[in-house]
This record gives C-alpha cells, structure tokens and sequence, in this order.
C-alpha cells in the first residue's frame, strides 16, 4: 500500500538525534547557542539528559526558512522547535577553543535541514523534559516484544 503525504514525525530529544538514521523527519526542542549568517546554520543544544552526559549540537541549515524567521529566532539563549530531516553526523573544528592537550577543540553534532522552525516561548523546561521522558516509556511498553527485544541488543 502507497501512503500520501507527509512522512510522520518522531518528537526526540536533541541529544537523541545522533541515533537516528539519515532522512528521519524529527521535532526537537534545543536552545540556540550560536547563529552563523553566512552559512545559515544554527546551533541548538539541550542538556539533557544532566551532565556528566556530553551535551550534543544539532547544527540546522536553516536557509529554507530564513524569509519567515524573526530575528528573535537565532538569538543565543532562545529556546527553538525543530521540524526537519537528519543528514547525518558533522564534526566542527574550533581553532579558537583549545583542548587541555593544545589541540583544536571538536564539537560532535547532527546535522538537520529544517523545514520548520518556532520559538517555545517560555517553555517550562521540566515539565517537557518529564513529559517527553513518559512518552517515550509508553511508546517502547506498547512496542510488539521482538520490537522491544532489537532494541535492547
């Protein structure tokens, strides 16, 4: 049977994106923490879950948008949803950020091209973080069990 329309969206976590494969349309919360306007990509990250797990970045290609963004959208510390398709890992080189060895610090991220793109407002961090977190434990209870049993291994 042939579907039409739109592929389905999986709501993750920003971190949780790097598990994906390459063309899965996402929705991801993730907090702006640089724009570059030349490339028009912009750098999200969520700390979740808490440190000591390493913080991921999705660097979204945001150039399909740029004529119905507001400029609010790509100010350091606001909080962004996503809707768009992962392209994979990208690595990013900061010569400017020095490892303890001397070496040029590395940022390891997702890439993804977003097709939409709206500021969370004043989102209740917590109670999106618990929210999605249940879901999540829903979605895996209500999986078949050989489903459940891939997954784990």
């Amino acid at each position: 049977m042939t579907a039409n329309g739109p592929l389905p969206t999986t709501l993750v976590f920003l971190n949780d994106l790097h598990s994906l494969p390459k063309a899965a349309k996402v929705r991801f919360l993730g907090c702006v923490t640089e724009y570059t306007s030349k490339t028009g990509i912009l750098a999200l990250q969520h700390a979740y879950p808490p440190p000591p797990h390493r913080s991921q970045t999705a660097w979204v290609d945001v150039n399909l948008l740029l004529s119905t963004m507001k400029t609010t959208d790509t100010q350091r510390g606001e909080w962004v949803n996503v809707v768009g398709y992962v392209e994979g890992r990208r690595i990013i080189s900061r010569p400017e950020s020095r490892t303890p060895e001397g070496g040029a610090d590395e940022v390891v991220g997702v890439k993804v091209q977003a097709v939409m793109l709206w500021s969370a407002g004043d989102v209740k961090l917590g109670q999106y973080e618990k929210t999605l977190v249940d879901r999540t434990h829903v979605l895996q209870a209500n999986q078949p069990q050989e489903d459940r049993e891939k997954n784990t291994t």
